[in-house]
């Protein structure tokens, strides 16, 4: 059986990913992935505010924002593990056609995974409290787990692209948004990637990584 390439293209919001993913999909004939966290508590809680719009906590008025971080704190905090429940259930979705996917391609590029993955869970506990510690390492650990076990029946090359900030100031208003670019969660991302980084390598895990840098 040839063995399939994964090529996974993570890194801050408006790095460049996706122009990245657009050229190596020609470049190597490959089908790509979109790998987006909170799909089943994005729906949930876009639901929740039409029915109770009194729970939403802020407004954005331009921009792609998750509707989990929309809501107030205060509920988030009271409803943490129906946030764990629909997350495991959604990764439980993803990963079985990730891996029909890695079956059934010779090449297969995913867009986005552990950096931002593990930013939006540690952004969701340190400031949001919708998850707790235990929680979050739990996640983190099932990442760990699949790919683990992906690593042996596949290759795996993990490339972190990532700019300046300026020059992700400067993409994030081309792309139309009107909110500031979040540093805050940019530091997340990067302390993520190197978390994710150091873990591989400690455990392991056969996963080639490397760092872009593009100032």
């Amino acid at each position: 059986m040839e063995v399939c390439m994964i090529i996974i293209i993570d890194g801050p919001p408006a790095s460049g990913k996706s122009t990245l993913v657009r050229v190596l999909k020609l470049r190597y004939c490959a089908n790509t992935y979109h790998y987006k966290r909170l799909g089943l508590n994005n729906v949930f809680y876009a639901l929740l505010l039409r029915i109770a719009p009194g729970l939403q906590c802020c407004k954005l008025e331009r921009g792609r924002v998750d509707p989990i971080i929309l809501v107030n704190p205060n509920y988030l905090v009271k409803m943490s593990i129906l946030t764990l429940i629909l997350e495991i259930m959604y990764k439980c979705i993803e990963y079985f056609l990730l891996l029909l996917l890695a079956l059934m391609n010779r090449c297969l590029i995913i867009d986005e995974l552990f950096s931002l993955g593990w930013a939006n869970y540690f952004n969701l506990l340190l400031f949001k409290k919708a998850l707790r510690p235990n929680y979050v390492i739990f996640l983190m650990r099932f990442d760990l787990k699949f790919f683990h076990m992906l690593s042996r029946l596949h290759k795996i090359y993990y490339y972190f692209i990532d700019r300046s900030l300026e020059k992700l100031e400067m993409f994030w208003r081309k792309r139309g948004n009107a909110t500031p670019y979040d540093v805050r969660y940019l530091l997340l991302v990067r302390y993520s990637f190197k978390l994710f980084s150091e873990i591989s390598r400690k455990y392991g895990i056969k996963i080639k990584i490397n760092r872009i840098y593009t100032p």
